[in-house]
């Protein structure tokens, strides 16, 4: 029998970042929650039947190859780790139902994703889904992934490789042990020849890749291997100084849905996107400051070819505005710092009371299926800082925009809904007797 390739895929330097301390690594899971019709995964007494979503879950897995991998440290921190296959993966370990029906709230859906339980298992694949039938009849999938995996557009690509453009029947009725065609390396010790024959095979020549090299300060490598070295004594001084509790309070969640196109149109009469009008949104959900506010703003760098097959590649435009200032000039500052992101011209801009992040993705224009089950809804919570004062993720589905906000438990994020919810929704009337069409978010510009 002709022996298995091995497979080892290097993080990222900044990736690693995400996973450099238990803080970092617990703030970085990112979760979203499906709302899918019930009927086709439900037995007669209205359970989910859990041998069919385990058949259709391996079904999937074949298309999302990358959560059948887990990572591997590089032995004495020499290099970044490496994602190799998971030569115990299995798919049911990744798994887990609620017994019981819900309804579905914004705390509800956090919690399937997650939030408020212990972090992923570091020596798994990172992700997993827990399903629930909710009191509507439907079926909630939460599903949860750290963002080294990747980030929003890369987690966007896994969602539609989990569903399909039309309904799938699921065939098999029972899950078969899982197989793979790659392997782990035997030891870790393969990692940093790989990592150096695969710096090598990108250069174009010696000297090139003699500067490539140099390029970095080397005192900066020294301190990535030290602190890669020293974890154990960073996490003691965690513990020891309490600061687990001080950089990742409470947080809770507001969510709701608007129709896109009304909204989107509201947005281009203001000569911005859908993402302009949400961050803006955001910006005046919250009370001002003599300083002015800020927000970060997810740009992908994509569309320049340089980030294809990279799982994380995305740069962050902070967007400033002064005290009282009204949306339509809000939409406008949001318009020009991210062309002048998407240009590489980052101006100098004064500095104000940071808030947190924004953005929208556009998920798809029409209809996804989740087996043969219709996808109804699709909500995305922001993942970053949990001390930050406001961040919200919008999606565009199949004409609506569900837009999930997070805050720390001591601020209302329920009226800051409402703020956006206004803001959002005030062209609905406005525009109700236009003719309808869809104006989504700039995939280009939205991470």
């Amino acid at each position: 029998m002709t022996p298995r390739p091995v497979s080892i895929d290097m993080v990222r330097t900044l990736d690693e970042q995400k996973i450099s301390t238990s803080i970092a690594y617990e703030a970085m899971h990112a979760g979203a929650v499906l709302v899918i019709d019930g009927a086709p995964f439900l037995d007669d007494d209205g359970r989910i039947d859990r041998e069919l979503v385990h058949a259709h879950m391996r079904r999937c897995l074949e298309r999302v190859p990358e959560w059948c991998l887990r990572l591997m440290a590089s032995p004495l921190g020499v290099t970044t780790p490496a994602w190799v296959p998971d030569e115990h993966f299995e798919p049911r370990d990744h798994v887990a139902f609620e017994d019981e029906p819900v309804a579905l709230t914004a705390d509800t859906a956090r919690r399937l994703t997650g939030a408020g339980g212990p972090g992923l298992p570091r020596e798994r694949p990172l992700w997993d889904l827990r399903i629930a039938v909710l009191d509507t009849g439907e079926v909630a999938v939460g599903a949860r992934m750290h963002h080294v995996v990747g980030d929003g557009e890369w987690g966007f690509s896994v969602i539609r490789r989990l569903t399909a453009p039309q309904p799938e029947p699921v065939l098999a009725r029972a899950a078969v042990g899982w197989t793979s065609d790659v392997r782990a390396p035997r030891t870790a010790w393969a990692i940093p020849p790989y990592a150096l024959r695969a710096f090598l095979a990108r250069q174009t020549s010696l000297r090139g890749g003699w500067h490539d090299y140099w390029r970095k300060p080397f005192v900066k490598r020294v301190k990535r291997v030290a602190s890669r070295d020293t974890a154990s004594l960073r996490e003691w001084w965690i513990t020891r100084t309490g600061l687990r509790d001080r950089m990742l309070p409470p947080t809770h969640a507001a969510a709701f849905d608007v129709a896109a196109s009304p909204a989107a149109r509201r947005a281009a009469r203001l000569r911005g996107t859908l993402n302009d009008l949400l961050v803006a949104s955001a910006l005046g959900a919250v009370d001002d400051d003599d300083r002015g506010l800020d927000m970060l703003v997810p740009v992908s760098r994509r569309r320049r070819g340089s980030g294809e097959g990279v799982r994380n590649h995305i740069s962050m435009a902070r967007v400033h505005v002064g005290p009282g200032t009204a949306l339509p000039e809000r939409v406008a500052q949001v318009r020009g710092t991210v062309r002048d992101e998407v240009r590489g011209e980052r101006a100098d801009t004064p500095h104000g009371r940071m808030l947190g992040y924004a953005t929208i993705m556009s998920l798809s224009d029409e209809p996804l299926w989740f087996g043969e089950a219709k996808v109804n809804r699709v909500i995305v919570f922001p993942v970053g800082d949990p001390r930050s004062e406001l961040s919200a993720f919008g999606v565009v589905y199949d004409g609506m925009l569900s837009v999930a906000l997070v805050s720390r438990l001591e601020l209302d994020v329920a009226r800051m809904a409402d703020s956006m919810r206004h803001d959002l929704e005030t062209a609905a009337v406005a525009d109700s007797a236009r003719a309808p069409g869809r104006h989504d978010a700039d995939p280009q510009e939205a991470a």
